[in-house]
């Protein structure tokens, strides 16, 4: 099993808090807009945790950002479609200031402890 299927299978089970889903959903928007400093790899990786989290029946992410992440991307990708990469930039420069450092890199940490990829 590759990484990327390891993340989704993962994800698709973690009993994740909610500021991890909440953290989940402003890393996309972030990786969605190109100001993300992760390699394209991680970001695939990370972009296959949300996925699977999306996929869940069990979490709701009917907020207006998660509706923008599922709209504005194709699954091919870790871009936004160009249609929408003023609307993805807009939203991650209001989400910005309520993003605190601290709880993104827990986020971090716990996927990739959780992936075995520390």
């Amino acid at each position: 099993m590759d990484i990327y299927q390891k993340a989704y299978n993962w994800s698709k089970t973690y009993d994740f808090e909610p500021i991890e889903i909440e953290y989940a959903t402003k890393l996309a928007l972030k990786m969605l807009d190109d100001s993300c400093k992760m390699t394209s790899e991680d970001r695939k990786i990370f972009f296959y945790v949300y996925d699977a989290i999306s996929d869940r029946d069990d979490i709701n992410l009917d907020d207006d950002i998660n509706k923008l992440v599922l709209l504005s991307r194709d699954r091919n990708t870790i871009y936004s479609k160009p249609e929408y990469a003023n609307i993805v930039h807009s939203c991650r420069l209001e989400v910005i200031p309520s993003m605190l450092k601290v709880h993104m890199k827990a986020f971090k940490k716990m996927v990739r402890k959780n992936l075995d990829l520390l």
